[in-house]
């Protein structure tokens, strides 16, 4: 892969990236650009104070009673947007629903495993399994395919 870098003064930035087949190489610097500057913020349970995090910091979203939960490494935090709008805001970054209550981050996932059923059983970073339901298992399976993720 051929990189250029061009100082250009009183313009606005700009990146192009060219290439011939979708890798996870690009498809990854293309998270890293995209991802810049995205932030949600959340509280924590005690509601004391809101606190400011990316996407890619998550692992997984939940729905508990009506209330979104972000989990990242160390914290859980309430969150205002719905599983529907964060899936469609940042699936380039990695981000896809995998039952009705929950969404992950593929980018969080060490290994995959086929189930009975057609679900598949996801192992995060963080030591939690997590199970993808048939209804969105397709999908997924699509989306690796095209190399779009883990």
């Amino acid at each position: 892969m051929k990189i250029t870098l061009q100082k250009v003064d009183g313009e606005e930035e700009e990146v192009i990236i060219r290439y011939r087949e979708m890798t996870w190489e690009i498809s990854d610097v293309v998270r890293l650009l995209s991802g810049g500057g995205r932030r949600l913020s959340g509280v924590k349970e005690d509601g004391e104070a809101r606190y400011y995090f990316t996407p890619e910091e998550v692992y997984y979203f939940e729905s508990v009673d009506g209330r979104i939960y972000a989990y990242l490494e160390k914290a859980v935090y309430r969150i205002r947007e719905s599983l529907e709008d964060i899936s469609e805001q940042y699936a380039e970054l990695g981000i896809v629903r995998c039952s009705r209550t929950m969404a992950v981050n593929l980018y969080q996932v060490e290994w995959l495993k086929s189930q009975p059923g057609g679900r598949i059983l996801a192992s995060l970073r963080n030591g939690e399994n997590i199970v993808i339901s048939r209804r969105y298992a397709g999908e997924l399976r699509r989306q690796l395919r095209r190399g779009g993720g883990v």
